[in-house]
């Protein structure tokens, strides 16, 4: 009989543990030193809600079972009236089930275009009442409201969805409390194209088709802009759909790919169906591999994080106590762990910054090989000519960077916008230039403190103010306020140039 390791509610829990008891342990050695793991947690919590695959604050699922050739796919944003019919029948034909995670007022829009969906066997989830990108940042009744509202709408055409997923993948600590008040479970995704809600068309289905793994939830949207064409959106989905095909993995419904249902059929007007499960009740005992609460998925998340923030100080603690040669063993020790879940994802797909934690990790075996550690201190140069390359070569293909970033809050931007984000985007490649400079300077030429102090804490400190000041001038410049506290107060101090969303 196999042993299960001991569960936590979340693998936030789980690393703020990990955090206390290595901070305690350093604290034996160099009490100042202690102070870094619990910096390194507080700096993974403001950045675990851009990960969904991490699962840091809630249990997420975010896949199947790799061992099976099988993928979901899932569009989110919908309905749309301009898409969803001709969609429909391509699944149709091509005979496969998908799931739509919809907005709840666009439900309401188009109660008749839903029910054809249901009526074709598809399956329906919780995409938020409104899909407000920055829900994760609201009060907890209003983030329940807009979860409850979307359920409510739902119900009108003859669903009860068990499943929810979070505008944009973004996650929060109090999005489990509410969740488990109205018994749905989180949903994200591990396949998406970085489509940014299909405004970003070209070669949609090649992205796909080159990170699609068995197993994986594959993230569509199927609402489009005014410019973009239904006709060449559907050529790119019936692409995806031979490709996959071509490929040996079978397409699934979502409830088949996670062994459990994710809606119910409910009695709704118009429709009279008898409330029952769609989808397979029992979850499947492949899906151990990938359980979210396990207290080893927490310890690697928390290993990432601490490798990620605190490599600097990590440096300067471990060579002072170990000598270059055992510190840069200890790092690349924690290198492997920190990247053990997605070092296969990413050889299989050549994609990320796998060609950065190579890098590092053969820098650390010089280090180790010669006993020196000089080669230790160019992690942060790596990094920031890492970042420089994904900017510039964004300015070079386009949509910039600044671009990708603004969409998910303003779907529809101007010319001038456009332009504008082109300008901060440059402004960005400047920073990583002056930055990595800087720490190619210090790594150089001053003491390791001094090196460590900068890389580990100034630098980001000047990312904040950097942050800081765009935000002031974007909104200064075109308005654009949203409803948060923040911008509120930014229209009364600036001016309401903007409209409020």
């Amino acid at each position: 009989m196999r042993s299960a390791l001991p569960r936590l509610p979340s693998r936030a829990h789980a690393a703020a543990l990990s955090a206390f008891a290595v901070s305690g342990a350093l604290a034996f050695v160099a009490p100042w030193l202690a102070v870094f793991p619990l910096a390194a947690f507080v700096l993974a919590c403001a950045v675990a809600p851009y990960f969904p695959t991490w699962s840091f604050f809630l249990p997420t699922a975010t896949r199947g079972s790799r061992a099976r050739p099988e993928v979901a796919l899932t569009f989110d944003d919908g309905p749309d009236p301009r898409t969803l019919r001709p969609l429909l029948e391509l699944l149709a034909r091509e005979k496969v089930t998908a799931t739509f995670y919809v907005v709840g007022r666009r439900a309401a829009a188009e109660p008749g275009l839903l029910r054809e969906a249901i009526t074709g066997g598809h399956e329906i989830g919780n995409h938020s009442q409104t899909h407000d990108p920055f829900l994760m940042l609201r009060s907890i009744p209003r983030l329940q409201r807009e979860v409850q509202e979307c359920q409510d709408v739902l119900a009108e055409v003859g669903v009860a969805p068990l499943t929810f997923r979070p505008p944009v993948g973004i996650t929060n600590p109090r999005l489990l409390p509410v969740l488990e008040r109205l018994r749905l479970r989180c949903v994200a995704f591990s396949c998406r194209p970085l489509d940014f809600g299909n405004r970003r068309m070209e070669k949609l289905g090649e992205r796909v088709l080159r990170r699609v793994r068995a197993g994986d939830i594959v993230l569509l949207h199927d609402s489009l802009p005014p410019e973009v064409a239904v006709t060449s959106w559907l050529d790119e989905v019936a692409a995806i759909l031979a490709g996959l095909r071509a490929r040996g993995l079978s397409i699934v419904p979502l409830s088949k790919l996670l062994g459990a249902p994710v809606m119910l059929r409910v009695e709704a007007p118009g429709m009279g169906a008898p409330a029952e499960a769609v989808g397979n009740p029992t979850p499947s005992a492949e899906r151990d591999d990938a359980d979210s609460s396990s207290l080893l998925g927490a310890l690697l998340t928390a290993a990432q994080a601490i490798f990620a923030v605190g490599y600097p100080f990590l440096v300067l603690g471990s060579v002072t106590w170990l000598g270059a040669r055992h510190a840069a063993l200890l790092l690349l020790a924690l290198l492997a762990l920190s990247r053990a879940r997605s070092l296969g994802r990413d050889l299989a797909r050549a994609r990320g910054l796998l060609g950065l934690w190579l890098a590092v990790a053969a820098l650390l075996v010089v280090s180790a090989l010669f006993d020196d550690t000089r080669y230790m201190l160019a992690y942060p140069t790596l990094v920031n000519a890492a970042f420089l390359a994904q900017f510039a070569w964004s300015l070079y293909r386009g949509p910039s960077m600044a671009e990708r970033f603004a969409r998910m809050e303003v779907p529809e931007l101007t010319a001038d916008e456009v332009r504008y984000c082109r300008s901060v985007t440059g402004i960005w490649c400047a920073f990583f230039v002056l930055n990595g400079a800087a720490a190619t300077a210090l790594a150089a030429t001053a003491p390791r403190t001094w090196w460590a102090f900068y890389t580990g804490g100034a630098s980001y400190a000047l990312v904040g103010i950097l942050f800081a000041a765009e935000y002031l001038v974007r909104k200064a410049r075109f308005g654009r306020y949203g409803r948060g506290p923040v911008d509120r107060v930014l229209a009364r101090v600036l001016g309401n140039a903007g409209v409020a969303r």
